[in-house]
């Protein structure tokens, strides 16, 4: 097989496959076209990606979210013979700093099937519309879809939170004559039901928002090369603190720096923040502001 080009050069004049169902080639295509050479993107037709995990719960994902997303991609070029596919995978998970707070994970998997090479980047943001809570009343429904910002975000209708073989699950609701109808279905046959967010790009603005963050910063780390042998996407690996107090010049927790790593030939080095900030703040100071 021939060596396929180191840098962006190896996506040049190809054609980018999106795995996805709900719409997200939309948020995706835009942002790597923009900074890789590629002629033009799409969605496969015709592809099951609710195979590998359904947010309402009829199928569990049975991997974490980072092999979710690769096994997506794979399928997508099983299916539909494309050799650049990229695929995504969300989770509305506790933020690890505060978990009594929803967070956003977003993560995109780039596939190149001419040599099995693949590209992972992963995004976290609390600007999200998600939740779900038991309702008795159709008030109850009402005032939690004022909450998660309906009608723009459609909500889903099962009879509990957790999906059983043989229960009914209604989506995609972005109508309050339909919401109405089908809460009062649910209400006279189980005396309760469980409402949640629909959490599909399609039917959720504010995850298709955080799925075109996630694409465009992926799309920049992918057209940076590593400077030691011009392989694509010498991304950024991890975050330094120690960015110094402004007053009394001690480090602080907060980010210094960032290491970037070549996952082809190993090389790293440490660059500086990308907002150009060269000291913190004293309130966060442990020595300010103990």
């Amino acid at each position: 097989m021939t060596a396929l080009p180191r840098g962006p050069g190896r996506f040049a004049g190809r054609t980018l496959a999106v795995a996805t169902m709900h719409g997200k080639e939309a948020a995706i295509g835009p942002a790597l076209c923009t900074a890789l050479p590629l002629t033009g993107f799409n969605a496969i037709p015709d592809l099951d990606t609710d195979r590998f995990g359904a947010f309402s719960g009829e199928v569990e994902r049975g991997t974490d979210p980072r092999t979710a997303a690769l096994h997506k991609a794979l399928h997508g070029a099983e299916r539909s013979g494309a050799d650049l596919v990229i695929a995504s995978e969300g989770s509305f998970v506790p933020y690890p700093p505060a978990p009594f707070i929803t967070c956003d994970e977003e993560w995109l998997v780039l596939l190149d099937a001419r040599d099995g090479t693949s590209w992972t980047h992963r995004h976290v943001t609390l600007d999200c519309m998600a939740g779900g809570l038991a309702c008795t009343t159709a008030d109850e429904v009402l005032a939690f879809a004022s909450r998660m910002g309906f009608p723009e975000h459609a909500l889903v209708l099962k009879p509990r939170e957790h999906w059983r073989s043989g229960d009914t699950v209604v989506k995609g609701i972005a109508d309050r004559r339909a919401l109405q109808g089908e809460v009062h279905r649910l209400l006279a046959a189980h005396g309760g039901l469980w409402v949640e967010s629909d959490l599909r790009a399609m039917m959720n603005p504010t995850r298709m928002a955080a799925i075109r963050t996630t694409a465009e910063r992926f799309a920049r780390e992918l057209g940076t090369c590593c400077p030691q042998c011009g392989a694509v996407h010498f991304a950024i690996s991890e975050a330094l603190p120690g960015l110094p107090c402004g007053l009394c010049g001690q480090p602080t927790r907060s980010i210094r720096a960032h290491l970037r790593r070549c996952a082809s030939c190993g090389h790293f080095a440490t660059v500086p923040r990308e907002d150009g900030r060269v000291s913190e703040d004293p309130q966060h100071c442990d020595h300010c502001n103990p």
